[in-house]
């Protein structure tokens, strides 16, 4: 999907390259940043510090009322490995040097539709006792090469095939795919702007029960009616929501 390197030179690329694309969507109150910074350009490099493959194998279950991504009732969540960005790794050692990117994933049937999502999603607002996060801390995209970087999306693109229909605007990427005779879409969805970056990046695989194509309008009903918990209550103590 990405090389991803923790070396002093990857850091030096990603410090050349970083900025974004600016996409609005309304899950949080956010203040407008001007961000005049290209997008990351270099092929196969991660922003992020740490892999954010999806790898349900691996990925314990939690209860989907303490998750960060979830969808009502009778669906599975499961929690990623955290990440940061290299921005905040190598901006300095200190403690007071946070970035707390949660990476969950939670799995669903909405009518006919079977829906696996997951999110890189954080606190913009986050107080700990050693402070703020840092000034960088912010989600980039997990992908660098679409449409490509969309079969490793998770284990439903991995056994896809017959991979058609890119589409791509400032908020979504879209791409049509076949999965054992189910019509299916891979979905990314970026969330409110934040500092050349966003608060969240969502990512989706949705199949119907059958070979009918999934339409435009049940990937913004699935993912509208996706609840994203942007609060991060671990070791936070600025005030939660009401």
């Amino acid at each position: 999907m990405q090389i991803r390197s923790k070396s002093p030179i990857a850091a030096a690329v990603f410090l050349a390259v970083c900025g974004g694309a600016l996409a609005q969507q309304t899950q949080v109150v956010v203040p407008e940043v001007s961000v005049t910074a290209p997008a990351p350009s270099t092929r196969g490099f991660s922003p992020f510090a740490e892999s954010t493959r999806v790898e349900e194998d691996k990925w314990p279950q939690i209860p989907c009322t303490t998750s960060r991504i979830s969808f009502g009732v009778g669906g599975k969540c499961q929690n990623g490995n955290p990440s940061e960005t290299f921005l905040t790794l190598s901006s300095g050692s200190g403690r007071d040097k946070r970035c707390d990117i949660a990476h969950q994933l939670t799995i669903f049937q909405n009518g006919s539709l079977s829906v696996e999502a997951d999110a890189l999603i954080f606190d913009p607002y986050k107080v700990t006792a050693v402070g703020f996060q840092d000034k960088d801390c912010t989600v980039w995209s997990g992908f660098l090469n679409l449409p490509d970087d969309f079969k490793d999306l998770n284990q439903v693109t991995r056994r896809g095939g017959n991979w058609r229909n890119f589409t791509h605007d400032n908020t979504q990427s879209v791409m049509a795919f076949t999965n054992g005779g189910h019509g299916c879409v891979a979905v990314e969805r970026l969330g409110p702007p934040w500092h050349g970056g966003y608060v969240w990046v969502v990512h989706a695989s949705i199949c119907q029960s059958d070979a009918r194509m999934v339409q435009t309008a049940d990937i913004d009903r699935v993912l509208g009616e996706l609840r994203l918990q942007t609060y991060d209550p671990a070791g936070n103590v600025a005030r939660g929501p009401d």
